[in-house]
């Protein structure tokens, strides 16, 4: 759903021009902004709104009930249950504080919500004496895209038995093996090309400049003391997502 933005130069360092932006245009520029990602927040709200509305109906059509000694299949249900809780109190938080809810908070209640989901599915299959599959990877770029692609083998690259030395990997194969990505944002890279990040809005006062207007930059490019999304890819990547969104440790001031 993020993809082609007008604004994706705005990711990108800007080039040197003869003079620097007058304050009409830098406002006009930063109301640019905020009308542009105020319609992405409204697509991604509905967007939330349907992954957690899916979710509870699956966790109301398919509850389990289990004895005290299936301790595997009973972790992986209470973990589905306290993401779905998430998932909804981010959604809440969302409908309750519109402007203080920044894209990363509602893709983290995609993500949560799918991720409920999943573990439910693998709690299902415990307790039927099966094996679940592995959990799915997600992009670090944009945790809304697909699951992260796995590269072949060596780059895809074939080594001789004889020589038994490994292949040589490029730049390019590096910068793309370096975080999970998932097949469009893994062959952008290796073209040379950005990857469709997921970006937050940037007060100006947190860029060093005063009375600017805020600019769109990518999620994970926030410090961490001012989003718990960034390192973790809208919580994707930690465990303890669901119990700190739960306590309330994901609110971090905004100014």
């Amino acid at each position: 759903m993020f993809r082609r933005w007008w604004f994706l130069g705005l990711l990108r360092p800007a080039e040197q021009g003869p003079r620097p932006p007058g304050r009409r245009e830098s406002k006009e520029a930063g109301e640019l902004v905020l009308r542009e990602w105020q319609v992405l927040r409204d697509r991604l709200s509905a967007i939330a709104a349907e992954r957690v509305a899916a979710a509870g109906d699956l966790f109301r059509a398919a509850e389990l009930r289990l004895p005290p000694g299936e301790t595997a299949a009973r972790r992986d249900y209470l973990w589905a249950l306290e993401a779905y809780e998430a998932a909804g109190r981010l959604l809440d938080e969302a409908a309750g504080l519109p402007d203080g809810t920044d894209l990363p908070d509602l893709t983290a209640a995609v993500v949560l919500a799918e991720q409920a989901v999943e573990r439910l599915a693998a709690a299902h299959t415990v307790h039927a004496g099966g094996r679940p599959r592995p959990f799915a990877v997600r992009c670090f770029y944009n945790p809304l895209h697909g699951p992260a692609a796995v590269p072949a083998a060596g780059g895809g690259k074939a080594v001789s038995r004889k020589s038994r030395r490994r292949p040589t990997v490029g730049a390019r194969e590096a910068a793309a093996d370096r975080r999970p990505a998932c097949a469009s944002c893994r062959n952008a890279i290796l073209a040379g090309q950005s990857p469709d990040v997921l970006p937050a809005l940037l007060p100006a006062a947190r860029t060093g400049r005063r009375g600017g207007p805020p600019v769109l930059v990518p999620y994970y490019a926030v410090p961490q003391q001012w989003s718990p999304w960034s390192a973790t890819a809208c919580g994707a990547y930690d465990e303890g997502t669901p119990a700190l969104v739960l306590r309330g440790g994901h609110r971090r001031p905004r100014t």
